[in-house]
């Protein structure tokens, strides 16, 4: 992969960061396995034009080191940079130092091409991983990945395990893990006066009772409400005389 150089030199412990800022030049440090922390000083605008660059993918720097007459190269790598709350400037960058004949982790970040037939479809496409982590050599270190996502319908997902890299370069991540998946949206039908699924009556009112013909019995008038009297009813004859 393409290298990005960058001049630094070693900050000394009495170089106050009003001092480098006037200079045009930020505090930064240098870590890693193999080599001790070392506190240096780049130009702002080299670090700015660096980390836009990062926008695309990973990137490596060969960074050519200043400690007074001693000259030394590093091969590193931006693992954060700070900011300004209010202009947004970097003002701190920390570097992580890489050894070119051995394998090393890195973050890769994976971008999507193509548009979903699940998206045409109504879906949403949902990116849950940006990075991949993977264990390789420095000159195979991809800068980075790209998902052909167009032929994913809904609920179709992309894993971990989908992902294929060259040889030399080892995913260790889950391979279970979703890097991208296209959901479907759910519509709430809207209720229908009348229709199945109607909302219920509201609560604590009484429903209303549509009252029937009357029956029969009911029908028919009381004794006394229509103006004429009932007739009484027969008295029971009496009982025979006992001889």
């Amino acid at each position: 992969m393409e290298k990005v150089t960058i001049e630094a030199e070693v900050r000394q412990e009495n170089a106050s960061v009003k001092k480098l800022k006037k200079e045009g030049k930020i505090p930064a440090v240098i870590y890693g396995k193999e080599t001790k922390t070392m506190p240096i000083e780049i130009r702002i605008k080299d670090i700015e034009k660096t980390v836009k660059t990062l926008q695309e993918g990973t990137i490596l720097i060969t960074l050519k080191l200043t400690d007074h007459d001693k000259k030394e190269e590093k091969t590193v790598i931006i693992k954060e940079v700070s900011r300004h709350p209010v202009t947004d400037e970097i003002i701190h960058a920390d570097l992580h130092a890489v050894t070119d004949n051995k394998k090393g982790r890195f973050d890769v970040p994976v971008f999507t091409t193509g548009l979903a037939e699940g998206v045409k479809a109504g879906g949403v496409l949902e990116h849950i991983a940006r990075h991949i982590n993977v264990k390789c050599f420095p000159k195979d270190l991809p800068s980075r990945i790209d998902l052909d996502v167009s032929a994913l319908m809904i609920n179709d997902e992309i894993k971990v395990s989908d992902i294929k890299l060259k040889e030399g370069v080892e995913i260790m991540d889950n391979p279970k893990f979703p890097v991208v998946i296209v959901k479907g949206i759910k519509v709430e039908a809207a209720a229908v006066p009348g229709a199945e699924g109607a909302p219920a009556a509201e609560a604590g009112k009484e429903p209303e009772v549509i009252k029937g013909a009357p029956k029969a019995e009911e029908a028919a008038p009381a004794a006394g409400k229509a103006g004429a009297k009932a007739a009484p009813a027969a008295k029971a004859a009496p009982a025979a005389k006992k001889k």
